[in-house]
């Protein structure tokens, strides 16, 4: 640097910085393979101390919200212990024997999310050697969340349900009414191809229909906010997420060893 003077040293600086910026964003847009190497690398130099700070983070919320939220899960479980027995007495009578439960969902922690992919994806830190596969199911308190798109041995991406290329098989639990959810991107979800002659009430639930292996029927995502504009035939239904979909710390993951287990 000696044979640059002091006055232009800045400027040398300020050239090199942006011309090697600009090849981080070129390597970023045509390269994503080796972005997300990238962020693979930062992430295991990163995850000693990353991780604890986490748990203890997740300790102390879960901690803090134990005593508003106890109410409200105990009288969750008695409303689900009374449908469990009469679903139950249903079965004794139809002569059929009730379906014992089994673990199925893998629990898994959100290590990563960009800003500008804020509705799109997200990072866990699970992967295939805990039973986590491409195309699993992912909730949050028991709500659909979006499914697995990526999956190295000890992490996964998630696409959430709220990105535009997702396209999810649904149901209107009141009325058995089939259509597709669709996220618009910015965090809005929408409800597509139910006939205009069908009247659907705001309040009414949805839940998943019958898509793979993976993707069990049943699982709940939203309700019904409002009808949307008319497309050629079919209605556009508003919905709204049963999950906190932008306080997303805890997640769990349909698990291939408890599919396959049952």
């Amino acid at each position: 640097m000696r044979f640059i003077g002091r006055e232009a040293r800045p400027w040398f600086g300020g050239v090199i910085s942006v011309v090697a910026g600009a090849a981080v964003l070129l390597v970023m847009l045509y390269a994503p393979a080796l972005k997300y190497a990238a962020v693979e690398c930062v992430n295991t130099a990163l995850a000693y101390p990353e991780k604890p700070a986490l748990y203890i983070r997740n300790i102390v919320k879960l901690s803090s919200n134990w005593v508003l939220e106890r109410a409200t899960l105990n009288e969750r479980v008695e409303r689900l212990e009374l449908e469990r027995q009469a679903l139950a007495e249903a079965l004794q009578r139809a002569g059929a024997a009730p379906v014992k439960p089994r673990e199925s969902y893998v629990r898994a922690v959100v290590t990563l999310r960009y800003p500008q992919d804020w509705w799109q994806e997200f990072r866990i830190d699970k992967g295939t050697r805990d039973g986590v596969a491409e195309n699993a199911a992912v909730t949050s308190d028991g709500y659909f969340v979006g499914r697995v798109a990526r999956a190295g041995e000890n992490y996964a991406w998630v696409e959430l349900v709220t990105s535009q290329s997702f396209l999810l098989a649904a149901v209107v639990d009141q009325t058995r009414d089939l259509g597709v959810v669709n996220g618009d991107g910015a965090g809005r979800l929408s409800l597509l191809y139910i006939p205009e002659e069908r009247r659907l009430e705001r309040g009414m639930t949805v839940s998943t229909s019958l898509m793979n292996d993976l993707i069990p029927p049943g699982l709940p995502i939203g309700t019904i906010i409002g009808a949307g504009r008319d497309k050629e035939g079919y209605l556009e239904i508003r919905l709204s997420a049963g999950a906190h979909l932008t306080q997303l710390y805890n997640v769990e993951v349909f698990s291939v060893k408890g599919a396959a287990a049952k």
